[in-house]
Order: C-alpha cells, then sequence, then structure tokens
C-alpha cells in the first residue's frame, strides 16, 4: 500500500516531461490545475491528493483493460499492471495506492472480475454480407453520401458560415441550413461538424470555423484518395480503449458496448457512448454493413496504403467526365463528377443540389461572380462548350452574353505605388462615376479618359461603386486579407491540456525551490495545518533532549515562528511544541 505521502515523494522525484504526461493522462478538472480556488494545486501533496481522491480514482480505473484491473485488484507486478502503474495508481511491484485499493475493491463491476477470455459471440447470420458485392456496393454508397456531406459542410466552413454558440456547439436554425446545402438531416450535422475536427480537417478560432490545409487538400482529392485518407485520419484518432475493443471484434462490429464493457469492465460510463458513436461513424464510412466489416472496410483499415486505394477505386462509382446544359439553365450531372472539375463548375454555377447526380444552377449572380472573380466572356463560355455533353443551349449563352456585357466592364485596381486605387472603365461609364454625388466622397482624379484615381483602397472603392450599381470587378491582387465572420464578442482562448500541465509543474517546482524544509518534515507541517484548520485532534510524537521520544494528545490551535501551539487533551493544559523536534503525527481515534 502507498499513501499521499508516499506519492507525492514520487511525484516530486519525476522528471518534468514525465510530470506532464502524467497530469495530462490523468485529465484533472480544470478548477483543479488552476492557479486560484480552494482547490488549486499549490505543492506537490496537493497533486498526490487531487490523484487519489475518488472522482481521479474512478477516472483512472475506467480507463484499465481487464487484465490491468485483475492485476491492480491482486497487487501482481508485471506487464499487465504496467497501464496502472503509467497512472501512478501503483508502483511497478506491485504496491497498490491504498485510496486506488479501497476504490476497486467497493466498485460493483470489478468485485466479481476474471482475467478470462472474451465471452463467445453469436455468429452473424451466413449471408456474406462483409465479402458480397452487394455489401461493398452498399458500403460505398454510405462512404459517397458521407463524404459529399463532409465536402459541402467544408465549403461552408471555409466560406465563414459556421459559428459555434457561446456555450459551443451550433444553433439549431444554422444546423438547418447546413443540411439543406449539404443534403443530409438537420439531426446529422453536428455529429459530421465534431468529426471534420476530430480528423483535424477544421478548427476554431474566436467561435469561427475556419479550415486547415489538411481539408482544404482533401477538397481538392480524387474520391477514392477521399475515401482512403478519411477512414485512416478517423481511425488514427480513435483512443487506445477503442481500437483495443475493435481488435476483440474482429469483423463483427454489431455489438460493440458488450464487448467494450468486457474488455474494460469500468469504462461503461464513457466507452458505451464512445463505441455506439464508432458503429455509427463507421457505418456512414462504408467500413461496415449491417455491423459487419466489408472485404473493402478491411482493407481500408490495414496498413497497405495502396491496396485502399485500390479497394476504394473499384468499389465507388467512376466519375463523369461532361454534363447536360439544360434550356432552363440547370446543369445535369449524370454520375460524381472529379473533385476539381466540380470545382471548376462551381466557379459559374451554383449547386442546388449534391448527390451521386448533382443538379448545378446557372444565374446571373453566379455569372456575375465568375467575372468579378476574373473571368472573362470567352473564357466562360469555352468552359461551358468543353464540359457540355449536348453543346450549349441559346438560352444560356444568351445569359452569358448579356451579363457580361454590362457586368465586369469596370475594373478597380491597386495604384502602382500601392496607395489608393485606379479605376478603369469606358469613358461614358466613368464621366457617370466622376459626377455621381453619392461617390464625390472618394475626391477622383482623372488622368486620361478611360481611368480614374483615389487615394481610398481598392476594396473600399469596389463597395461604393457596388452599392451605387455599378459593374464593377475588384482585380484579385487587389483584395484585401479576409477576416472569416462577423464581428462578435471576443472569447477567451482555451487553455489546452498540455499547456495546464506545464503551468502546474513549473508552479510546483518554483515552490518547491523557495521551500527550505525536507520532503518529510513538509508532509508534517501538512498534516499538522490540516488539523489546525479543522480543530481535529492528533497525537504528535516529539523527540526530548535526551533522544526518548515523547507522545502528546493535543488539538493544535496554530502553527507559526517554527512551533506548534494546541491545547493538550490528557494535561488539560496549553503546549508549545518545537516543530524541528516533531517525529510524527497521526490521527487522534
Amino acid at each position: 500500500m502507498t499513501t499521499t505521502a508516499d506519492l507525492a515523494a514520487r511525484l516530486r522525484a519525476m522528471p518534468d516531461d514525465d510530470l506532464e504526461r502524467l497530469i495530462i493522462a490523468r485529465g484533472l478538472p480544470a478548477a483543479v490545475l488552476g492557479e486560484t480556488g480552494p482547490q488549486s494545486i499549490t505543492d506537490f501533496f496537493d497533486l498526490a491528493e487531487a490523484f487519489r481522491a475518488d472522482a481521479a480514482v474512478d477516472a483512472a480505473v475506467e480507463r484499465l483493460p481487464r487484465r490491468t484491473l485483475v492485476a491492480l485488484r491482486d497487487g501482481e507486478a508485471g506487464d499487465a499492471l504496467a497501464p496502472a502503474v503509467a497512472l501512478g495508481l501503483a508502483e511497478a511491484d506491485g504496491r497498490v495506492d491504498d485510496a486506488v485499493a479501497l476504490r476497486v475493491a467497493a466498485h460493483p463491476d470489478l468485485t466479481a472480475l476474471t482475467g478470462g477470455p472474451a465471452p463467445v459471440r453469436q455468429a452473424a447470420p451466413d449471408t456474406g454480407t462483409g465479402t458480397s458485392g452487394a455489401a461493398r456496393a452498399t458500403g460505398a454508397e454510405h462512404a459517397f453520401a458521407t463524404m459529399t456531406v463532409l465536402a459541402e459542410l467544408l465549403r461552408s466552413v471555409d466560406d465563414g458560415g459556421v459559428r459555434e454558440l457561446v456555450k459551443g456547439g451550433i444553433g439549431s436554425p444554422l444546423a438547418r441550413a447546413l443540411a439543406e446545402r449539404s443534403g443530409a438531416d438537420p439531426e446529422v450535422v453536428p455529429g459530421r461538424l465534431e468529426l471534420l475536427e476530430r480528423i483535424r480537417f477544421t478548427g476554431t478560432d474566436d467561435g469561427t470555423w475556419s479550415l486547415t490545409d489538411a481539408g482544404r487538400a482533401w477538397l481538392t482529392t480524387a474520391w477514392p484518395d477521399r475515401w482512403t485518407d478519411l477512414v485512416e485520419r478517423w481511425h488514427d484518432e480513435l483512443d487506445d480503449a477503442v481500437r483495443e475493443v475493435l481488435d476483440v471484434a474482429g469483423d463483427d462490429w454489431r455489438d460493440l458496448p458488450s464487448l467494450g464493457r468486457w474488455a474494460y469492465p469500468a469504462g461503461a460510463r464513457w466507452l458505451d457512448a464512445t463505441l455506439l458513436d464508432v458503429a455509427g461513424t463507421a457505418n456512414a464510412l462504408g467500413i461496415t454493413v449491417d455491423g459487419i466489416v466489408t472485404e473493402t472496410g478491411r482493407t481500408l483499415l490495414g496498413a497497405d496504403r495502396d491496396a485502399a486505394e485500390r479497394a476504394a477505386t473499384a468499389d465507388l462509382p467512376h466519375t463523369v467526365e461532361g454534363v447536360y446544359l439544360q434550356h432552363d439553365l440547370t446543369v445535369i450531372a449524370p454520375g460524381p463528377l472529379a473533385p476539381d472539375a466540380d470545382a471548376e463548375l462551381r466557379s459559374v454555377a451554383d449547386l442546388e443540389s449534391p448527390g451521386l447526380a448533382a443538379r448545378y444552377r446557372v444565374s446571373e449572380d453566379s455569372l456575375r461572380r465568375a467575372l468579378r472573380a476574373g473571368s472573362t466572356r470567352d473564357q466562360v463560355v469555352a468552359l461551358f462548350e468543353r464540359i457540355g455533353l449536348a453543346g450549349v443551349p441559346q438560352p444560356l449563352a444568351y445569359l452569358v452574353d448579356q451579363v457580361a456585357a454590362r457586368d465586369g466592364s469596370i475594373v478597380v485596381d491597386r495604384a502602382e505605388d500601392g496607395l489608393g486605387s485606379v479605376v478603369r472603365g469606358t469613358a461614358d461609364q466613368l464621366d457617370l462615376i466622376g459626377v455621381d454625388a453619392e461617390l464625390r466622397q472618394l475626391a477622383w482624379e482623372r488622368p486620361d479618359l478611360t481611368t480614374l484615381v483615389t487615394r481610398y483602397p481598392p476594396h473600399v472603392v469596389h463597395a461604393a461603386l457596388e452599392d451605387q450599381r455599378y459593374p464593377a470587378v475588384l482585380q484579385p491582387g487587389a483584395r484585401p486579407e479576409t477576416h472569416h465572420g462577423p464581428p462578435g464578442r471576443r472569447r477567451l482562448p482555451q487553455r489546452t491540456p498540455e499547456a495546464a500541465a506545464r503551468a502546474v509543474v513549473g508552479r510546483l517546482r518554483l515552490t518547491t525551490e523557495r521551500g527550505a524544509a525536507e520532503p518529510e518534515q513538509e508532509w508534517l507541517g501538512r498534516q499538522i495545518d490540516l488539523a489546525v484548520r479543522g480543530r481535529t485532534p492528533i497525537r504528535v510524537t516529539v523527540r526530548m533532549p535526551d533522544g526518548s521520544e515523547r507522545p502528546f494528545s493535543i488539538v493544535p490551535t496554530s502553527v507559526a515562528a517554527g512551533r506548534i501551539r494546541g491545547k493538550d487533551t490528557a494535561a488539560d493544559v496549553e503546549r508549545t511544541l518545537p516543530l524541528s523536534l516533531v517525529v510524527s503525527v497521526d490521527s487522534e481515534a
């Protein structure tokens, strides 16, 4: 058995990096890791007591596999005990912290614990679910639908349209709007956003979601690569305990929670919900069908990346090279477009219905957006001619000419010296702009008939022209750096577990350097201080001048100037004892 003092001594002797890793692994609450507050950690005894608290012990025990719990309960040294040693619950020689032993003995799920093999499970129906072509096709269909939703959510994030509530998560109106854009049910959207954050495709800054480099790169990769990368990232981010349960499950993932309770007997509180989420995500990613891992799913989860990409390519529908341009200005893709072709089409049209046969729509706004992004009329027409399987219908060609004739003919660019803007257009257009009373504050100068100059920056000039409905285009090189999302209440940055652990260790080392007392003397002083605060009787053993030791039963009232003051309960007198001569302190029964 080990005590608080023993654990505190072990913690004090640990290297800083190991101590930080232990604090992170134990997942202590923020109230304990903070610098102030009644629960904050000020010395190694505080840290030891925080580790030995009932809730902290229970949380650590919940993360231990069956074999480790058996070794912990029985105090058996060896490899099985190693995870408990790593969490500070026991020592390598098999000694178990007494607080841990009490919690393990009292846990209702651990009293009759044995280390036998996994329970025999009912065999899956012999329908060839995991290996049949139908199962693989179903899995690929699920994967394609999920990837379509994830891609649309990533684009919404990139547009700056995803913001968290102050309390975390997204609101119902936003969930419905994202669901409509991505073709998903509103109930699914929060989970899919969590998945994107878990695999590090997105991140949050000041409450606004943004794409990571990995997320942006994923949007431009081919469908088989998308599927392979998605499954790999998801599997890599799973908890070690979850992966162990999946290893036990093999290809049958139909009832993961029951296996989780066997593999981690104390972990039902957190593991059940996690495994249910894993099973649901695996189905959505096309890894399983009806709870059974498909042949392709098994390959995607394997270590051979090339084999995974070949399997994904074989199962996913092949991409199409062109689309049907309709007279009603809709665009129908008869199959999935390659991501780069999809991006090209989105530059001139808006997605209306995602899926295997996606539908897009060309409009004045979409064409105006293309022209203002720098495309010319001829480039837009050439794009439609290249992707149109049945040519460009007359209504679409007419709309392109109409929009191009009146839009994009005024160009706003940055001045050559970088100070102010240059506006170019026809002489008639610039005549109107120059005398427009609403634009007078821009203080135009006109060096020639087709040029206006102002000291204001390009994005301000462009916005002013658009407000007055002039067909102005802002050159790409003149765009300011964008700040996604509207301004709002700034959130304080959340401290990461790593930063919190580092701060605690730094604080503990600083406290240790300032204190001159030995650890044993510090522990005695701590016990006495607790007794003073609680007005509880203690037995203090003092070394007398002749070398003998004498016990005193006192109720301490103060500790100051190296002395303990308190009432002697046996002699009914006030005593003052030198702290330096105290040999031991025990609670008075």
